[in-house]
């Protein structure tokens, strides 16, 4: 117990204060204008939208790592090299994937249109996505650096990067969107150049270190193949359709509050940063659970991967009460913090609720996912989250906006996140048990 909370603190600090940027941003939208809230708020569903993409098959050389670090117990030169392999790999994927997905936001706006957006929100969501793109190679490097030091239980590092990037990103953006009047653009540039400089001071940090210098990804340039890319994409591209399609819930319950007006869609925005606010928190405490599920992996330590299971889903479950009743019982807290007038923080209210039921199913099936990453099993999850995300999740909320507007948008996204959790639980229960009847190494 006490070694998943020693990992997982610093990682959850460190995603809070990544979430604080997102919430800054928010704040200073709404600081803008209302309509700049909504704008804002819609311009960072689509960079997220895209980026998931790429930070999701980037990311899982977290994994990988993990893995490698476990085999270095028994063949610690193989190890190295299998971390060295992966380090590359994924840099490669980055440049690759960043070159590609940047063109990709210039279809955007006539997507936004074609799904039924109000056209006054368009452009200036469109401004702030054209300055933020350019975070998507930085912030790529920032997740393969994060991974490796993670994995080496050097947690610490990546909780002060991140207090870092939130001391240079608050007063850049500030002063490019006050002070310079660029608005969205300067909010969006901000967070972009914050990123740079961090990767830049984190990576020269990292590799200065003796337990990492092997691992620079400008050493040993004879590795470098195409077919490093291919074990990060054996992984990543399901965990990528995966996260797409979670996003494609939630981002589709946003452009299902554009339909409902302006003020919705505004609102929608304050929602989803409670639902991240939470999420943050377990996806932290997540990864420290699937790196100690990948080392025991890499190890063939099955027994360890079981007790690893049960206390951090017996963690997670007690988090995410006590946050959905904080949240339930002090709603004006969240409204006074953007400021809201009486008629939306009286629609804040009566829709939070249903937000905060969700927070424990989703914490689940969070969990669950990342441990079954952690084992290398990435297929069958994606097809579990097509069934509870499409099959279920975006129906309901289609069906429950007629009559419940914002608050049927929910209703349907909690639904979506407690059938796929539930499926998630069923596959890692049986991934465990069939772990367990592997024979012990000689």
């Amino acid at each position: 117990m006490r070694k998943i909370l020693s990992l997982a603190f610093p990682l959850i600090i460190s995603q809070l204060i990544a979430m604080a940027l997102v919430l800054t941003d928010v704040w200073m939208m709404s600081r803008l204008s209302m309509s700049a809230l909504a704008a804002g708020g819609l311009g960072a569903a689509i960079f997220s939208f895209v980026f998931i993409v790429a930070s999701s098959t980037v990311g899982c050389v977290a994994n990988l790592v993990a893995i490698a670090y476990g085999q270095r117990v028994a063949r610690p030169e193989f190890g190295n090299q299998q971390i060295r392999y992966a380090i590359k790999g994924a840099v490669l994927l980055a440049v690759i994937l960043s070159a590609l997905l940047v063109s990709c936001f210039s279809f955007a706006p006539h997507l936004l249109r074609v799904a039924q957006q109000p056209e006054q929100v368009i452009a200036p969501a469109m401004q702030y996505v054209n300055a933020l793109k350019w975070t998507m190679l930085p912030a790529l490097l920032l997740l393969i650096l994060r991974g490796l030091t993670s994995a080496f239980g050097n947690v610490r590092s990546i909780l002060v990067m991140s207090v870092a990037n939130i001391l240079l990103n608050i007063p850049i953006s500030y002063l490019l969107a006050f002070k310079f009047n660029l608005g969205l653009s300067g909010l969006g540039a901000g967070t972009a150049l914050s990123s740079l400089i961090v990767m830049l001071g984190y990576g020269y940090w990292v590799f200065n270190r003796a337990e990492f210098t092997e691992f620079a990804p400008w050493k040993n340039l004879n590795e470098y193949s195409l077919s490093l890319v291919t074990p990060l994409l054996a992984m990543g591209l399901p965990i990528g359709i995966a996260a797409l399609l979670e996003h494609g819930l939630i981002y589709g319950g946003t452009l299902m509050a554009g339909t409902v007006g302006v003020a919705a869609l505004a609102l929608h925005q304050i929602l989803l940063q409670c639902l991240s606010f939470t999420w943050n928190i377990n996806f932290g405490f997540s990864q420290a659970a699937a790196i100690l599920v990948g080392q025991d992996y890499g190890a063939e330590n099955y027994s360890g991967i079981r007790q690893t299971a049960m206390r951090s889903f017996a963690i997670t479950t007690v988090i995410s009460i006590v946050l959905a009743g904080g949240f339930i019982l002090w709603p004006e807290f969240i409204a006074a913090i953007f400021n809201l007038d009486g008629q939306l923080t009286e629609l804040l209210t009566s829709v939070l609720w249903v937000v905060a039921l969700a927070f424990v199913v989703d914490a689940w099936q969070l969990l669950a996912i990342n441990l079954l990453r952690g084992m290398k099993i990435v297929l069958a999850p994606t097809v579990m989250t097509a069934i509870g995300y499409w099959a279920f999740g975006i129906p309901a909320a289609w069906l429950l906006l007629k009559q419940y507007q914002l608050g049927g948008i929910w209703a349907g996204i909690g639904i979506g996140l407690a059938v796929t959790g539930i499926l998630l639980l069923a596959q890692l229960i049986v991934s465990i048990k069939k772990q367990m009847l592997q024979p012990l190494p000689a």
